[in-house]
């Protein structure tokens, strides 16, 4: 038809959010801003594939906003979540993913219930958004998705990730506040990247928050503090402690908000060994612990031998020693 060659704007399904401006129903028809092709009720414009044409009054179907790259602010925690949990819900756990969470010592009820999941290819990536838009998940604003140009004109959602799995990391209320990939090739900015977007058509940034993990059963009521969502999960795990993870020893700044949060009045900091080798690290430990003490809150340092990370020295059995931090 003329009036399709007429538009560059491309169509999606109707859904419950966006039901069918012609018959009313949720399934089965497409529109966009401009036109409906309806499945059921016949119009003078039959379309090859099947359904017919209709022509649509302005204003009765919502055009989608396309927000100009870095211009767009972050959902709202309450769509982030969500979103998040609809989207790890469509992904699968690839075994070579859930070998690497066994050998780090995690079991498999524990790697299920935090909700690992294997970053899909890019072949999937459309298709999964264009699944969740037709659940009715607003993906505006939500780290991690933007809208791509189309071959032939228009936008459509999508989601931009390098090979590896997905880590949710939560805030004190146990929300997905954004997703951290576990490389499987890590490149030079390390291991861990944050599932985000803020230079793409409605993406945002994910920022670096801060990830808190409470344990099935709690054993110590200190709250302790460590380098990354994972190593906190698997950390918290062993010692039946509430564990927040940083991203980067320097970005302490989340942990002490969600350590207020949480009403704690004792922290222990778990940063990895090579505080040791590295000043910036050591820093980082000294500036979190004089912010802590100054709110009036007791701070211990957690040491172990051998290993780097406190989640490979309790997985290895290595001793955790904590000594409380009296002197600035």
């Amino acid at each position: 038809m003329q009036a399709l060659k007429d538009t560059c704007e491309p169509f999606r399904r109707v859904s419950r959010r966006e039901p069918c401006p012609i018959c009313g129903k949720t399934d089965w028809c497409g529109i966009n801003s401009r036109l409906a092709v309806c499945m059921r009720v016949k119009s003078d414009y039959p379309v090859s594939n099947g359904g017919w044409l209709h022509k649509l009054a302005p204003g009765v179907v919502k055009e989608e906003v396309y927000s100009p790259a870095g211009t767009n602010p972050a959902a709202p925690i309450a769509t982030r979540n969500r979103v998040y949990r609809a989207f790890l819900s469509c992904l699968h756990l690839l075994p070579e993913h859930k070998k690497d969470l066994l050998r780090r010592g995690l079991s498999e009820e524990e790697i299920k219930r935090n909700g690992y999941k294997s970053v899909p290819s890019p072949a999937e990536r459309w298709r999964l958004c264009k699944e969740l838009k037709e659940r009715g998940y607003d993906l505006a604003g939500v780290p991690g998705f933007y809208q791509a140009r189309g071959r032939y004109g228009g936008h459509y959602w999508t989601f931009k990730a390098p090979p590896g799995y997905f880590i949710p990391v939560r805030d004190s209320e146990g929300r997905i506040q954004a997703l951290q990939v576990r490389l499987d090739q890590p490149d030079g900015t390390g291991k861990y990247r944050f599932f985000s977007t803020p230079n793409k058509t409605s993406g945002s940034s994910s920022g670096a928050p801060c990830h808190v993990v409470r344990p099935e059963e709690l054993k110590d009521r200190r709250v302790w503090v460590t380098e990354g969502p994972l190593k906190a999960d698997i950390a918290s795990r062993y010692l039946g402690s509430v564990f927040i993870g940083v991203a980067g020893a320097g970005n302490w700044r989340p942990a002490v908000e969600a350590i207020q949060e949480l009403g704690a009045r004792e922290v222990v900091i778990a940063y990895d060994r090579d505080k040791n080798l590295k000043d910036a690290v050591r820093r980082a430990e000294r500036e979190l612990k004089v912010n802590l003490r100054r709110k009036g809150i007791r701070v211990f340092i957690a040491s172990w031998n051998q290993e780097k990370g406190i989640d490979d020295a309790l997985v290895s059995g290595c001793e955790i020693t904590v000594k409380e931090e009296r002197g600035v």
